[in-house]
Order: structure tokens, then sequence, then C-alpha cells
């Protein structure tokens, strides 16, 4: 039995070093540093508070005055830094391990070269970086000459801090993204097998995982929406495309990979309709926050 244990063991541990072995920054905290996706927390959050707190008071920007907005009330960075960041940091160290455990639930070996194969491309690392130059170059000219009044574009070192944030979050989303895209592939095909079927509660499981990261990213959206009239004097264009960027990404996170065991005959269609109710959770997210922050905040 200990052996069997060992060997399921080896197998995990396999299966996650090959889905991040394409990505630089994940084998520099994981097989380097050794980091837990609690110590990731824990620096996601460190970094907010020296970013908010400690910064804007050596420059003396935590307080608002005379039109100018200070880090002490900008409750929506405050959200950003010290819980999405924190929470996506947690969820970027997490998902190769939980990734490779349904497979694991699968029955599938990764020492066959059964499945995995997306994971190795030597393509992975551009498309994280590009989004990360990306959100740089369209963030930091508006940073520089159009906001004004706002503690972060108080002189080039806050700058830097937002932007050196901003890559980091979306190199991280970006790679979190793609691993998710070859899982939901591969386990799209693989669920129709009844051999493999025995892995879609895992991969159920690991799809309410991200509940909670939805969960701040729909807060976060929720409160965009109180903020943008009193910024910019109403909704912008590009609000509506991030609802209905999220809107369609959360369900394909979630259904997609598990489409193939669902549509297999012979399902209770009770596990159908769980599935549905808790999509609609999911979706219905930035809508409930809104009109929860509207009712304590009011207009």
């Amino acid at each position: 039995m200990n052996d069997l244990v060992r060997a399921n063991e080896r197998q995990g541990e396999v299966g996650e070093r090959m889905i991040y072995s394409r990505d630089p920054l994940a084998r520099l905290l994981l097989d380097r540093l050794g980091l837990s996706q609690a110590a990731m927390a824990l620096l996601g959050l460190a970094w907010g508070v020296l970013y908010v707190v400690v910064l804007p008071g050596v420059f003396g920007g935590q307080r608002s005055a005379d039109g100018y907005l200070g880090s002490f009330d900008d409750w929506h960075a405050q959200l950003l830094l010290f819980l999405v960041f924190p929470a996506a940091c947690a969820f970027y160290v997490w998902q190769p391990r939980a990734l490779s455990s349904v497979y694991q639930a699968m029955h599938l070996r990764w020492s066959l070269l059964e499945v995995g194969r997306g994971y190795r491309s030597r393509c992975w690392p551009f498309l994280p970086l590009s989004m990360a130059a990306g959100i740089v170059i369209f963030d930091l000219p508006k940073m520089v000459s159009v906001y004004g009044g706002w503690w972060m574009t108080q002189n080039w070192l806050t700058i830097l801090g937002r932007e050196a944030s901003l890559a980091l979050a979306f190199y991280m989303l970006s790679m979190m993204a793609g691993r998710q895209f070859v899982a939901a592939m591969e386990w799209r095909r693989l669920l129709v097998s009844p051999a493999a079927a025995t892995g879609l509660r895992a991969a159920s499981t690991y799809g309410l995982s991200w509940s909670f990261l939805l969960a701040l990213l729909a807060l976060r959206l929720s409160i965009e929406g109180i903020e943008l009239p009193h910024r910019v004097g109403g909704i912008t264009p590009d609000y509506y495309a991030k609802v209905a960027i999220y809107v369609v990404g959360s369900v394909g996170w979630f259904l997609v990979p598990l489409w193939g065991g669902l549509r297999r005959r012979g399902r209770i269609p009770l596990d159908n309709l769980m599935v549905g109710l808790e999509l609609a959770g999911i979706v219905s997210l930035p809508l409930l926050g809104f009109i929860a922050l509207k009712l304590i905040f009011g207009p």
C-alpha cells in the first residue's frame, strides 16, 4: 500500500513539473525557491501593503484633498492589491498540482506520454510575456499624460510600481489561462471515454475551486461599474466588453473541460442541473456584487 501511495505521489510530481516545465517564473518560484501557495499569497499581500501604505506614506499620498485621491480612499486599488493580486499569486502556483491531480483521477500516466503534450510546447512563454509587455505599453502613456490627481501618478516610483504589478498580474493570468486551455481541450476529449470518466468529479471540483478568484474578479467589476460614472461621467464601452469577457470566460473555464463527460450517454440529469446552477451562480456574480454594493453605499 505504501509503495502504491509513493508511486501515485511520484506520478503527481511528474505531472505537476511537466505542466509548468515551459514557465520560467513558475520554475523559479516552485523548483528553486520552493514557495507554497500560502507563501505566494503573503508575498502578494506584502507588496500590496508596501505599495498602498508605505510608498504613499513616504511621499505624502495617503490622504485625499482638493480633488486629489489618496491611497487610503482608493478602495478599488485596495481590493485589487489586498485581495485579487494575492489570490492570483496563490492560484498561479497551486494550479499545476491541481491539474495534475485531475489527470491522476482519470488514471492516466504522464510517464507514458498519454497526455500533456500541449504543456511542452516551446511557444509557452511568448504569449504571457507579450501580454505583460502589451499592458505596460497600453497603460504607461495614460499614467504619464492622462491621469492626474491620483496617488499612483504622484511620481515615477509609484508609476513604475503600478506597471510592474500589472505586468506580473497579466503574465500570471495569461499563463493560467493557457494551462486551462490545454487542460480543457484534453479533458473534453478524454472524458468521453468511460475509462477516464472517473475524473469527472475531480475536474468539476477543480473548476469550482476557481470560484473564489472569479468572485474577486466579479467584485472588482462591480466596483468599477460604480466608480466609472463618478470618474468619467458614465459607463464606458470597454467596461461592457470586460463584463462580456468575464461571462464568456467563466462559462468556458468551467464548462468546456467537463463537456465530454456531461454529454456521455447515461449521465444522471441531476448532474447536468447542478452544473447549470453552478454556472449561473458564477456568471451572475458581477450583477449580484453591483446590486449589493449599490444597496450598501447608495448611489
